[in-house]
């Protein structure tokens, strides 16, 4: 149920259907009803505003998904959530994407204010250089609130720059990115790289991979089961990562810690790369790209 929600809010930004609903609201509906009301069924999503729509009858609530904000409504009652679109026929235009467009404007002048404090105005314009297109979906992370603990280390340990790799064991694109990250390591001593698990709900055997993976004593074990399910991945040999799950108390509960992290920072998929400064960049990288990156936020 949370998931269709969600993906019915993710969904307004490439239109959807006409509702209406014409009943005048006797009282003012607050924010904190609005949130005890939706935020059960919301996915994660999060409640950031309730105002009066256009419509008599109807509230605008903006809720903040993966790092976007879209507006949707509620009615008086608090017991109808309607996902869809307003439109003004005499305007001809359909005012929840206007108002759609104004937040994303919203977001991105708050996220690149955001960058100037922390990086200044030269890092920026290398970092655009650096990522061309995708400087655009690039999200801020605060550092402080990655969980340290059960994480993989690659490289050297004493190296300056730190970047962290949400990443799931039986997920293609994050094993192509393991196989980019070794060779940046091949070449630089100036970088380490900090995975944190992440098995996706959809990956049948990716939850037990990392049970076993956290459960383990050995660091050198950890890596090699974590490289072997990697290379089943490559292979698409699905007989060999189901031998190298195994259930495991301790690591069903580093899981939901790692999911509440991926949730709070807008992290929909992996891998996820977590550079310098907390800039996360969604998706796989290639050895040469996240090299410019890093040079950039030197």
């Amino acid at each position: 149920m949370k998931r269709i929600i969600l993906g019915l809010f993710l969904s307004l930004v490439f239109g959807m259907s006409v509702y209406a609903q014409s009943d005048v609201c006797a009282k003012k509906v607050s924010v904190q009803q609005v949130k005890d009301a939706l935020e059960p069924v919301l996915g994660g999503a999060k409640v950031i505003k309730v105002s009066p729509s256009p419509v008599k009858g109807l509230y605008e609530v903006i809720v903040e998904a993966r790092g976007r904000q879209i507006p949707v409504y509620i009615d008086c009652s608090e017991r109808y959530l309607i996902t869809g679109e307003i439109i003004d026929l005499k305007e001809k235009k359909s005012i929840t994407r206007e108002r759609a467009r104004e937040l994303a404007k919203k977001v991105v002048e708050e996220k690149m204010k955001k960058l100037e404090k922390v990086l200044g105005k030269e890092k920026i314009e290398k970092l655009k250089k650096a990522l061309g297109e995708r400087f655009a979906d690039i999200k801020i992370v605060d550092l402080k609130k990655i969980p340290k603990e059960n994480l993989i280390l690659f490289g050297n340990p004493a190296a300056k720059m730190t970047v962290y790799v949400v990443t799931d064991p039986e997920c293609p694109f994050c094993a192509k990115f393991d196989t980019e990250m070794m060779k940046v390591l091949e070449k630089r001593k100036d970088v380490k790289f900090e995975l944190i698990l992440f098995p996706l709900p959809f990956h049948k055997h990716a939850q037990k991979i990392v049970q076993r993976i956290v459960c383990e004593e050995s660091v050198k074990k950890k890596k090699e089961i974590l490289e072997k399910s990697f290379k089943a991945v490559r292979e698409r040999d699905e007989k060999k990562l189901a031998q190298l799950g195994k259930e495991c108390e301790k690591g069903k509960k580093v899981i939901q810690e790692h999911f509440k992290f991926g949730s709070e920072a807008g992290i929909g998929g992996t891998p996820a790369i977590i550079f310098p400064y907390g800039i996360m960049v969604s998706g796989w990288m290639t050895a040469d790209q996240i090299n410019k990156v890093l040079d950039a936020l030197k």
